[in-house]
């Protein structure tokens, strides 16, 4: 039974997961209408900046989180949608990129606060299962997302009796893009109704720069590894794919929607059975399998002959890929101490994002000059090391927290 600030906290994940299910089909698409002009490679330095200011902000925001609580930074960071709002009306590169990089910088700290605040509000026995949740709760949301995001510009500019279709009007896309902030900005009401189950015990400003909390370094750097490793080969490709369906086959807003809400479905079932699986074979060895299975898929996504193909390999790859980051979460959290959590979280934010922001900018400027091959053969190449690296690096911890379990409830 989860507690009532674990279910206040999935109420917000629900609305957030709708924001984040219509921007992420529509906002890339909308920069690259021929009424709004950008290119591939322009759009590749937007996520470049956004990407590099979560990681920047990721260490920060986690000592922010240790000093005022998750609750206080989960609220601070929603206000990353105001700024979501200049990136829609005001089209001039420098202040895109501007906003693109405060938005990245303030929305980390509810992205590094997530972990500790579910890890403070659940059990050790139901933490999986939360962690699941929350991650199928931003997946089913984000499937209904990415089909409205899909139909809502067409549905919009028919209304209004502009242009649609590829190229239709950019008002419809304003308008959903708007829709989708305001969804975000409504998740404030149920953190705001969450009450904190004790006192916050607020460590001195000095131990956090220094990073006296730290206990577990050897631990958190295994770990920032593979998944440094893993956001440089992301970078290539993920944030790129509505881009690549448009450029390569031609596909339409509607299709791509569809096409993002599929892969959504499909990722939706794999939480849900995430936790079975990491009873079965263990944490370590369901992330490292998942991972190295969807491998071939990443390749048969660029190699397939035309979109249909193309959308099976990307729906396989994306369930696989991702289906096991509520487990390594976990994971996470559980081999580090109670004092590090908010810190650790902000350093795996930071590990992901500025490996990804540098492969980002030289993905943009691949697709623009029509190269789709070389993005996703990269992504593969460092996919494989460093899942090989983490199953290296972890295959023994499992049996280390189950050793330490037993060792804390033994009679003395």
């Amino acid at each position: 039974m989860l507690s009532r600030n674990a279910k206040l906290y999935l109420v917000a994940t629900t609305l957030q997961g709708l924001y984040y299910g219509v921007w992420g089909v529509i906002f890339n698409l909308y920069l690259n209408l021929n009424e709004v002009g950008f290119q591939p490679d322009f759009i590749g330095y937007m996520s470049t900046a956004n990407i590099l200011a979560t990681g920047l902000a990721a260490l920060p925001a986690g000592l922010v989180c240790e000093r005022i609580g998750s609750k206080r930074t989960l609220l601070i960071s929603l206000a990353a949608n105001f700024v979501n709002l200049i990136q829609i009306v005001v089209l001039q590169p420098s202040v895109l990129l501007i906003a693109s990089f405060a938005s990245g910088s303030i929305g980390t700290l509810g992205w590094v606060a997530s972990a500790p605040f579910m890890m403070e509000n659940s059990k050790q026995e139901e933490r999986t299962h939360l962690f699941s949740i929350n991650w199928t709760l931003i997946v089913i949301m984000g499937v209904i997302g990415n089909f409205v995001g899909g139909v809502l510009p067409d549905l919009f500019n028919a209304i209004l009796r502009l242009p649609t279709g590829a190229e239709g009007s950019a008002v419809g896309f304003r308008i959903a893009l708007l829709i989708s902030v305001v969804l975000a900005l409504t998740a404030a009401f149920p953190l705001m109704l969450i009450k904190e189950s004790k006192a916050l015990q607020k460590p001195k400003i000095v131990d956090l720069l220094s990073l006296r909390n730290i206990k577990s370094s050897y631990t958190i750097l295994k770990f920032m590894i593979p998944i440094g490793l893993i956001g440089f080969g992301a970078g290539f490709i993920v944030h790129f794919f509505n881009i690549f369906f448009k450029l390569k086959f031609f596909a339409t807003t509607e299709q791509i929607g569809f096409i993002y809400a599929l892969g959504s479905v499909t990722l939706g079932i794999g939480t849900i059975v995430a936790p079975v699986l990491s009873k079965k074979l263990g944490k370590v060895r369901s992330v490292v399998t998942c991972e190295f299975l969807s491998m071939p898929f990443i390749m048969l996504t660029t190699l397939s002959p035309n979109l249909a193909f193309a959308t099976a390999a990307y729906v396989a790859r994306n369930a696989l890929m991702n289906m096991a980051g509520p487990i390594s979460s976990t994971l996470q959290m559980e081999l580090v101490t109670e004092s590090e959590r908010g810190t650790t979280s902000g350093l795996m934010v930071m590990a992901d994002n500025i490996p990804r922001a540098i492969t980002v900018s030289f993905s943009g400027k691949m697709m623009t000059e029509s190269d789709f091959y070389t993005p996703f053969l990269l992504t593969t190449v460092t996919y494989i090391i460093a899942s090989s690296l983490f199953f290296i690096f972890f295959r023994k911890a499992e049996a280390q927290i189950a050793g330490a379990a037993s060792e804390s409830v033994s009679p003395t």
